[in-house]
């Protein structure tokens, strides 16, 4: 009988032992997937996500396309991933904007135009604010086709960034329309 209670208590053991060894890897393959980041969904001009020189006016063909084929896919990827932030990047070339005697509303009507209580047109005099008022339109454009459970970042890179992520350098102010583009980038939410 006691042959048998010794048995017992080491098969406990390796069962415990196992068990404890399963939730170890189980946790450590969930830490790994937190750590995978989302894709970036690219948005170039070239491909019919542009804007008329200048402007930050979405073109009906533009918004068909982000509700077609990026919304569903933001969405997607934000599920997979666990992501509740998404960045909107705007990104155009080096060639200087020819702003004249016009002024920058950007400070004042970017915040209203993105939360929906503004239709203002958004004026910017530099390729940095229009990069920010073109990701602002279609951060808007986002959470007006329902993407309201996400934080929406609108954000400029400017002339600063090549679609292959490498930055500008001398020479590199000519027209460009591959580096004119929105990137659409999933984060998860800081931890503190």
């Amino acid at each position: 009988m006691q042959m048998g209670q010794e048995t017992i208590y080491l098969l406990l053991a390796v069962a415990m032992f196992s068990t404890i060894m399963l939730a170890a890897f189980l946790v450590a393959t969930l830490r790994e997937k937190r750590r995978e980041e989302p894709p970036i969904i690219v948005l170039p001009e070239a491909q019919g996500f542009s804007f008329a020189a200048g402007s930050a006016a979405l073109t009906p063909g533009f918004e068909d396309r982000l509700r077609r084929l990026v919304i569903p896919s933001v969405r997607d990827i934000g599920r997979r991933y666990s992501a509740s932030v998404i960045e909107v990047i705007g990104h155009t070339d080096a060639v200087p904007r020819r702003s004249g005697a016009l002024r920058s509303n950007l400070d004042t009507v970017l915040v209203p135009l993105l939360l929906g209580r503004d239709t203002a047109s958004p004026i910017a005099v530099d390729n940095a604010g229009l990069g920010m008022a073109r990701a602002v339109a279609v951060a808007r454009f986002m959470r007006r086709e329902g993407l309201r459970d996400f934080t929406l970042v609108p954000l400029s890179a400017g002339p600063f960034l090549k679609p292959d992520d490498t930055g500008v350098g001398d020479g590199d102010d000519a027209a460009d329309n591959a580096r004119r583009r929105i990137e659409v980038r999933l984060r998860r939410r800081e931890e503190r």
